[in-house]
């Protein structure tokens, strides 16, 4: 393997899991929706790279420029690689040194310019990286499938490196490991120069040097991220005499264990309850920085969690004064163990408690195992790690209760930060599996906080009514809804309530002043008795999505949050927002607390806008630069521009590549979170499994190349089989993948990597058309790395729009739309190869 090769497979290794370190990192410090916008627009480093090497094109303009055309591009390859090694370390540092903070945006203008150091600290090696891997591919297009095969296996081989890492250390000195490679890549690109002069060697000795010397500095004092003041840790962390007593790091998250005598976590405790209701002594538990429950001292008495039976998470039980002896509970996301403990004082003999995170319960198993009572050990509680709707589908067993109780922290709901993130545990076909679960007379039982106007509670009581419907039950008469000052919990039964169940659950509501908000049969103002709203919209919603098929259709069009029940095929459970409501959001802003309004999806716009606009920019600035080249260099004909005509073909064919592949990735990763129950394996799968095949299928082309195949005629077959493919995977992956859930996770991953395997064909079409460009119209090469670029930045925001507006087949259908125009083009441009524009001979 050459040095270049290496260089370049190294740097784009590092550039990828720099990029997963960043999100870990926002995901932490801040939310993890303000991290797409800032990467996004850190990664237009793709496309602004394009104007750099159209720049060095243009110096390309006498006969012994284009003889050291080579040894220059090598230059600038070192350059660039040595450029990113040095700046990787020194931008996260000083990201973390920027007083930015989204929630004070609206007031601190101040904001502005800490937004704008963001994206300029973030900016740079992303752009240094870019910059190399272009030149590499762009000043040797004729081994272009080769290269882009190292490029893309560099990639895959980074992502899953960057969740190995994680997985074994914190994202500060996982860093580290990354920019060692990004060193290792610009050592190689280095040595590969010619023979150097006396300065040269100086210059190399020198960077060298500081590579070295930033690694020492890092590894003395790493920067820690940091955090917003309105993360929960950073509450905690200002209680009187808080200290962290513990903190463990994974691909899944940083969890942090506070101590405080101030710590009390009780979410909507009843205002009635007794002094013998105050809780005992907890811990505050915190994931990213945000809460995450809390873990309470535990001897083995249940009458010390007096505090649970005055919570609206208790209803279940008091709605089963005839439950059976052996009552056997399910609690997804267990996290400190809350809902293991009211299952315990209610009397369950088996509690499943299913837990995603291994921190969290290695937590509570060895550090706090005396302090929890050895919770996750005790007889008749079993731990399952993993994914909680994966974990419920895939069981053999059934339960009296399914309890799914407030997996996020208030913070997160209220700020909307979940809107453009996938959910599965909401959605109409989780409450059909959590109903089929259930042992007869069991219930369902989730709770939510409580947000006015109504949003989340109103959504999951759409979405049950749903399910049930689905299943040929009347949800009339399977539907409870309580709420207290902060939360509201839904029941749902496949059988009716029975009139003692229901009496039974009135008392022990009336007696913790919690609403009734809908019980069958309620009678009108009943449920809007002790927390007094204005307007009772649970009344009105209840009637009209129980109200008929027309009734229900005019009220989620005229209500002013988006409440349409969620799918598997629309995952997006806390996407509320819509446009018509936004008059009101903005009413809201200087006047109101600001995380009122539904902040991920207009963060999601945003960003998409901010792309398209910074991409358009930068796509036009190479055609300037050639442009003036063109009118001041060297006045050939080969040297004119092509026309219109042709450089509409290369701006399509490009674009729809850049797009395509992106709406593929994201596509994938979304479906495969389901099935392979974690995000985080999901995304290393999907990415490194992805980029893989795809740099197989890049050097299987160059092999077909030198066999003497068309590479406009590979290019256009691949493309059509990517097309069909995507096509076929948007009508059939999930059913396909769905029987499969209770292999093996090992299986499952395989067969998730196997699902890879047809896409091979995606690394081929973009590397033959750089090939067939530079054969051709090489200077219009920069202009088309631009175009990629910039497609792919904008296909993330893009491609999250269309899964939340039609669904995530309509993503894969308009992948393979995209392909489909490209090997459209690809067929056409085989047969314009001869046109007077595309050649280099004089008109």
């Amino acid at each position: 393997m050459r040095r270049r090769e290496a260089a370049l497979l190294l740097i784009s290794a590092a550039v990828l899991a720099y990029q997963v370190m960043l999100v870990r990192a926002f995901a932490i410090g801040q939310w993890h929706h303000f991290a797409y916008m800032v990467i996004s627009i850190a990664l237009l480093g793709f496309g602004a790279s394009g104007t750099l090497l159209a720049g060095l094109e243009r110096r390309k303009t006498t006969p012994s420029a284009e003889t050291g055309a080579r040894a220059g591009g090598g230059g600038w390859f070192a350059l660039s690689t040595t450029l990113f090694a040095l700046v990787l370390p020194v931008s996260f540092a000083l990201a973390q040194k920027i007083p930015f903070d989204p929630y004070l945006i609206i007031w601190d203008r101040r904001q502005w310019l800490y937004l704008a150091c963001y994206y300029l600290v973030l900016f740079v090696p992303f752009f240094a990286a870019a910059t190399a891997i272009g030149l590499a591919l762009i000043r040797e297009s004729e081994k272009c499938p080769r290269l882009y095969g190292f490029n893309l296996a560099g990639s895959g081989a980074g992502a899953a490196l960057a969740v190995g890492l994680l997985k074994f250390a914190p994202v500060e000195p996982a860093l580290l490991a990354v920019g060692g490679l990004a060193q290792g890549g610009a050592l190689l690109a280095l040595v590969d120069l010619a023979p150097l002069g006396k300065r040269g060697r100086w210059l190399v000795a020198a960077a060298v040097g500081a590579m070295a010397g930033l690694t020492l500095l890092w590894t003395a004092h790493p920067p820690a991220v940091r955090l917003s003041q309105y993360k929960g840790l950073s509450y905690a962390l200002n209680l009187p005499e808080a200290r962290v007593v513990a903190q463990r790091s994974s691909p899944l998250g940083r969890v942090d264990v506070v101590a405080s005598p101030a710590i009390r976590h009780a979410p909507g405790l009843s205002l009635l309850a007794p002094p013998e209701a105050v809780p005992p002594s907890q811990l505050g538990l915190y994931v990213d920085a945000e809460t995450s429950g809390a873990v309470t001292r535990y001897d083995g008495d249940t009458t010390k969690l007096a505090f649970l039976d005055w919570m609206t998470t208790a209803a279940p039980y008091f709605a089963r004064d005839d439950a059976p002896q052996a009552l056997r509970v399910c609690v997804l996301g267990a996290g400190g163990g809350a809902g293991v403990l009211l299952a315990l004082r209610h009397g369950a003999q088996q509690v499943d408690a299913v837990e995603l995170d291994a921190n969290v319960v290695g937590l509570l198993r060895e550090a706090f195992r005396d302090f929890s009572g050895a919770l996750y050990d005790r007889p008749g509680v079993r731990v399952h790690r993993a994914e909680a709707r994966a974990f419920v589908q895939a069981a053999p067993y059934a339960w009296d209760v399914i309890d799914l109780s407030l997996v996020d922290s208030f913070a997160a709901a209220v700020a909307g930060v979940g809107a453009v993130g996938e959910n599965y545990l909401y959605t109409r076909e989780a409450f059909e599996s959590f109903l089929e679960h259930l042992r007869p007379g069991g219930l369902v039982a989730v709770t939510r906080w409580v947000r006015q106007p109504p949003r989340d509670e109103l959504k999951l009581f759409a979405t049950a009514s749903a399910a049930l419907e689905r299943m040929g039950l009347q949800p009339a008469d399977r539907l409870v809804l309580v709420r207290s000052w902060a939360t509201a919990t839904l029941l749902v039964k496949k059988e009716p309530f029975t009139a003692r169940e229901l009496a039974a659950l009135r008392r022990w509501a009336a007696e913790r002043l919690f609403d009734t908000a809908y019980f069958p049969g309620l009678a009108p103002g009943e449920g809007n008795r002790f927390n007094v709203l204005d307007r009772d919209h649970y009344a009105e919603a209840a009637a009209a999505i129980l109200g008929g098929d027309a009734r229900r259709e005019q009220f989620f069009r005229e209500y002013a949050f988006y409440l349409r029940p969620a799918t598997d095929d629309r995952p997006y459970f806390f996407h509320f927002f819509r446009w018509r409501a936004l008059p009101l959001m903005l009413a809201t802003v200087g006047a109101a607390w600001i995380p009122f309004v539904e902040w991920g999806y207009l963060i999601l716009v945003a960003t998409l806008v901010q792309a398209a606009l910074l991409g358009a920019l930068l796509i036009a600035a190479p055609l300037v630069l050639l442009r003036r080249r063109a009118l001041q260099g060297d006045h050939a004909p080969s040297r004119q521009l092509p026309g219109r005509g042709a450089r509409l073909r290369v701006f399509l064919y490009f674009l729809a590549l850049g797009l395509g592949y992106l709406f593929v990735e994201m596509a994938l990763i979304q479906r495969l979170v389901f099935f392979l129950a974690n995000p985080v394996y999901a995304v290393a799968v999907v990415l490194a499994g992805l980029l893989l095949v795809s740099g197989l299928g890049s050097c299987w082309a160059a092999r077909r190349l030198q066999q003497g195949s068309s590479g406009a005629r590979v290019a256009c077959f691949a493309a059509l089989g990517v097309a069909a493919t995507a096509a076929a995977y948007a009508f059939g992956l999930r059913a396909a993948l769905t029987p499969l859930l209770a292999w093996p996770l090992a299986a499952r991953m395989g067969v998730a990597l196997a699902v890879m395997l047809p896409l091979a064909a995606m690394g081929m079409p973009f590397p033959l058309g750089l090939r067939q460009l530079g054969r051709t119209r090489a200077e219009l090469l920069p202009w088309a790395w631009a175009i990629n670029g910039c497609a792919s930045v904008v296909a993330t925001s893009l491609a999250t729009l269309v899964a939340l507006g039609a669904g995530l087949a309509a993503v894969l259908l308009a992948a393979a739309a995209c392909y489909g125009v490209a090997a459209l083009l690809a067929h056409r441009w085989q047969e314009r190869l001869n046109e007077p524009e595309l050649t280099l001979s004089p008109r």
